[in-house]
């Protein structure tokens, strides 16, 4: 199982929320409205319905289309998730995540026709406690986009 840090105080780069700019700009980018937040908390979530880090969206069965934007010191396991609820569900699923297209997840789950991707020009300041971070992320971000296939 997934071992989830136990207070979030000790991983302050983990609790980054969304811009909503962001999140709509993404929304209308896919062309994809997304119902579920699969890792939020009840007060940023971002779509009617979310999972919480104690419902662990990582164990959860993710039943709408969904918008991502995981814990980044786990994120290949997001990604795997995503890639494969994206399969399982044939949902779409938008996710904001760091672009280090290096990794063996982005390999894996991201690149060669997996998902389609916009790379974000500059890089995001996120929300902490609901308003703008002065400093902006170390990476550079990117919007994926694993889409419903039709049958």
């Amino acid at each position: 199982g997934v071992t989830m840090p136990k207070n979030f105080s000790t991983v302050p780069n983990d609790m980054y929320e969304t811009p909503k700019d962001i999140f709509h700009f993404a929304c209308d980018y896919f062309q994809v409205y997304p119902k579920l937040d699969v890792a939020s908390t009840d007060e940023n979530k971002l779509c009617e319905f979310n999972f919480t880090e104690k419902q662990n969206g990582l164990n959860q069965n993710w039943f709408f289309d969904s918008w991502m934007n995981c814990p980044y010191s786990n994120a290949s396991k997001w990604i795997e998730k995503a890639y494969n609820e994206n399969k399982k569900n044939n949902i779409n699923i938008i996710a904001l995540l760091n672009s280090t297209t290096d990794t063996k997840a982005w390999h894996e789950f991201v690149l060669y026709d997996k998902s389609e991707i916009h790379f974000l020009k500059g890089r995001v300041r996120f929300n902490v406690n609901g308003s703008r971070s002065k400093h902006p992320s170390q990476h550079p971000s990117a919007l994926i986009c694993w889409r419903k296939f039709y049958a």
